[in-house]
């Protein structure tokens, strides 16, 4: 799992393309726990992440499970991509994504292929319960929601 230590920047999230309609759709800036990962694409300097997500609600069905409602897919689509940090296999449960603005520039030391990730910069990172982990930087994020049955 990665190490981040932060927490989401909820300003930076609602001002992003669709970002606050992802919080009006899941009634708050999203964790994204136990969403899964559905896609991954890279190409051409953009990433297109897709998560399978849900808001976990706090009632219980008959069998005492929390209820789940407001599924959805959600694609956060980033442009200019910097850097890519990623970790473990192909199949992900996500326990925690996080979105914020670089304050710094990230050290070119870490970076052996290219030039590294600078401050203004916005950084994606995902932990996971099972899976793919890591970081994402660019400098452009937008999202689509797309509302699914369950």
């Amino acid at each position: 799992m990665s190490s981040s230590n932060w927490d989401n920047d909820q300003n930076l999230f609602a001002s992003l393309t669709g970002g606050q309609a992802i919080i009006d759709w899941f009634g708050s800036c999203p964790r994204f726990h136990d969403a899964s990962l559905e896609r991954l694409e890279i190409a051409n300097g953009n990433v297109h992440l897709a998560i399978r997500a849900f808001r976990m609600t706090d009632e219980l069905d008959q069998q005492r499970r929390f209820i789940c409602d407001r599924h959805a897919l959600v694609v956060l689509q980033m442009s200019g991509v910097s850097g890519i940090r990623l970790h473990g296999s192909a199949v992900s449960i996500i326990s925690d994504l996080k979105i914020r603005r670089l304050t710094a520039d990230e050290a070119a030391s870490n970076w052996e292929t290219g030039a590294a990730p600078v401050k203004g910069e916005i950084e994606v990172t995902f932990d996971t319960s099972i899976g793919l982990y890591g970081s994402i930087y660019s400098k452009e994020l937008a999202f689509q929601l797309q509302p699914m049955p369950i």
